[in-house]
């Protein structure tokens, strides 16, 4: 990071404005069908004369695990300080390109650019068929200077362990590292033992476009910095099972678990994300070094960081490996219940019982009626269930568990059906201590719940909310205390968290202490409102319109009508009845209210910045989205449809802007 740049609270500028967009969104002149680390700098162009300070990105760190479309995925890292080559510049490189790479190149990207959307899967070939063409050309050179060496030596180990497992996968053609036998554990002087043969070039190759890519992004980092422009990364709460990470240093991790959210609006089923979840225990043995070496990388290039899911420094929610769906999980840590506790305290039976009618999934005829209909409940009997007696039925062994489920390739309606059954439990045993239980999340909603009577139903909800509101905040917030400020410390980086959620009431407090920004959309509020508050967000909080996860403004505003006319009556104070669409009208007067919130950084989607023209706004609004959440395998593929010069070139917009911004709080 350039010396003397800082992104401080109270600084000598009170309030930023950003505007917040993936690399991979960006489309310029000089584009290869994706958006790369040089285009940077025509954006921080675009954002210093249109009055803006702050750009706040998406994960850039490599992904490449399943070597197709599903690596578009940013949050899903195989190495925590590897930058992803898809961001290779590498047109930049033109003049050592012969005349017909230089014809190929020029052909393939105008292909490539002319689609509305990414095809990440030719863009990515097309970026590895031209670095190595650099490779081939200039690396000889290039490694002979000083910049690179310095490179290489500050960076040996991880580089020579990224570069190590990307040759093994490609080799393997898996990422799964517990399937590349002799080599399935890691050991220090794997990379030299590669060198000696056959892959001494490949793992070459792997170095060589890191420093690339290092070289391009720090150069774009000083060309902002010298226009005043701030960069804000986004550190993602997990990293890839199959990793460099987790095959370096499995200790540091619960393999044979999986990381994600309960329920909340983004998924009804809770999300799964598939990532190991941390062993914190074994983290804090050396300081969390992991984790201060992680920041400390990612300093070299930002000002500032999202931290992703901050929550998960609390607690995260956690699921056994063979589920899907993420309603059997349960937080971990967390303070979990004993037999005697939820006899003795809550007055239900559970040995009495048997405790299998609580953990086991309750299926009868009339369950299988409600999920599949009468029609169809032999046909599931046959097909997936044995009988058990008293007008029981338990899972085939076959079909047993949801990943045993889902290999099983079935229509969508019966996976679905299967998921549910196997959700429907009352408690689940403790991942660490099966001894202790858990109450499953949305228990109230389940057909097993409604199987009892109101008495004991009342005594199931008052453990329930016992639980999950309350029992617990104490603890976690401990936890939190012993992690967060080990993270923080290690770097300059203004800190802030994404706090979406299910959040316990003690986590503002926590982050308000240690002076971690919140993250505050207007639409989502944290409790019982109708909206978040505008006017009453703190000063250390970060407001914004919008996220990757959410439908932008203008599909927003469509998506449900009495909630829209409400919005317009009441919070924008606008009388009779709201337009079918968001006009530019509408999307100035909710951006303005964004600006002028007490918030230290207001930074929204390009895409809500670009609704304010309509000239500007794409004409499909929900083409806009980024994330559909509630899918684990989306396809991020989303691209502005105007270039960025032509954005900074329309000096009407721009100054437009720059007044818009420049008659709110943001004015400094």
């Amino acid at each position: 990071m350039t010396e003397e740049f800082s992104l401080k609270p109270h600084g000598e500028k009170a309030y930023h404005t950003g505007v917040a967009v993936p690399i991979f969104s960006l489309r310029t002149e000089q584009s290869s069908g994706i958006g790369q680390f040089s285009d940077l700098k025509q954006l921080a162009d675009f954002s210093h004369k249109s009055g803006m300070d702050v750009i706040q990105l998406l994960p850039i760190n490599d992904t490449t695990t399943f070597m197709d479309w599903r690596d578009s995925y940013p949050y899903r890292a195989i190495s925590v300080f590897a930058l992803h080559p898809i961001y290779l510049d590498i047109h930049s490189f033109w003049d050592i390109y012969t005349k017909t790479e230089q014809k190929e190149l020029a052909t393939t990207e105008k292909i490539l650019n002319a689609l509305e959307q990414i095809d990440y899967e030719k863009a990515l070939a097309l970026k590895w068929k031209y670095a190595k063409l650099i490779y081939q050309h200039s690396a000889e050179k290039i490694q002979r200077t000083s910049a690179y060496q310095e490179f290489y030596k500050k960076g040996k180990a991880w580089l020579e362990a990224y570069a190590a497992f990307c040759v093994l996968r490609d080799q393997n053609q898996t990422a799964d590292f517990t399937t590349w036998q002799e080599y399935s554990t890691y050991t220090p002087n794997l990379f030299q033992k590669l060198q000696k043969g056959k892959f001494a070039e490949a793992l070459d190759l792997h170095i060589f476009v890191q420093y690339l890519l290092h070289s391009q992004l720090l150069e774009a980092v000083t060309y902002c910095h010298r226009l005043g422009i701030a960069l804000k990364g986004d550190i993602a709460i997990g990293i890839a099972h199959d990793s460099v990470d987790a095959w370096t240093n499995p200790e540091l991790f619960n393999l044979d678990k999986q990381a994600g959210a309960p329920p909340d609006v983004f998924a009804v089923n809770g999300q799964n994300w598939g990532f190991p979840t941390y062993n914190w225990e074994q983290m804090a043995k050396d300081g969390y070094t992991w984790w201060k070496e992680r920041m400390t990388n990612m300093a070299e290039y930002f000002d500032a960081y999202r931290l992703d899911h901050i929550l998960g420094f609390f607690r995260i929610w956690e699921m056994p490996a063979d589920s899907v769906r993420g309603l059997l999980g349960q937080f971990s840590p967390a303070l979990a219940l004993s037999a005697e506790e939820i006899e003795n305290n809550y007055g239900i039976p559970l040995r009495a019982w048997g405790i299998e009618r609580f953990i086991e999934p309750f299926i009868k005829d009339w369950v299988l009626d409600e999920i599949f209909g009468r029609d169809n409940r032999d046909w599931i009997i046959q097909s997936f269930l044995d009988y058990i007696g008293h007008g029981n039925y338990r899972f085939k062994k076959a079909f047993n568990t949801q990943k045993k489920v889902e290999q099983a390739y079935l229509e969508n309606w019966v996976q679905d059906g299967l998921y549910q059954l196997h959700e429907n439990v009352i408690f689940l045993k403790d991942h660490k201590n099966d001894q202790l239980y858990h109450p499953r999340i949305t228990l109230p909603t389940t057909i097993s719940f409604r199987e009892f009577g109101d008495d004991y139903k009342q005594r199931l909800e008052r453990l329930y909310n016992d639980y999950f509101y309350g029992r617990n905040y104490d603890f976690w917030k401990e936890r939190a205390y012993e992690k967060l400020p080990a993270l923080k410390n290690a770097t300059p980086m203004l800190a802030c968290g994404e706090d979406l959620g299910m959040v316990p009431e003690n986590v503002p407090d926590v982050m308000y202490h240690l002076e971690i920004l919140r993250l505050i959309i207007e639409r989502m509020p944290a409790d019982d409102s109708f909206v978040n508050g505008l006017q009453y967000a703190p000063y250390l909080s970060v407001v914004t319109t919008s996220s990757h996860d959410t439908s932008p403004l203008r599909a927003w505003w469509q998506e449900n009508r009495s909630n829209t006319q409400r919005y317009y009556n009441e919070v924008m104070g606008w009388y009779g009845e709201a337009p079918q669409e968001a006009s530019p009208e509408i999307i100035q007067e909710i951006i303005k209210r964004n600006l002028n919130s007490d918030a230290m950084l207001a930074i929204l989607p390009l895409q809500d910045w670009l609704a304010m023209d309509e000239r500007l706004r794409k004409p499909d609004a929900n083409a806009e989205q980024i994330n559909v959440p509630a899918n684990p395998f989306h396809y991020w593929r989303y691209r502005l449809h105007c270039t960025i010069e032509s954005l900074t070139e329309d000096t009407g917009w721009t100054q437009f802007l720059k007044n818009f911004i420049g008659q709110t709080k943001r004015n400094n």
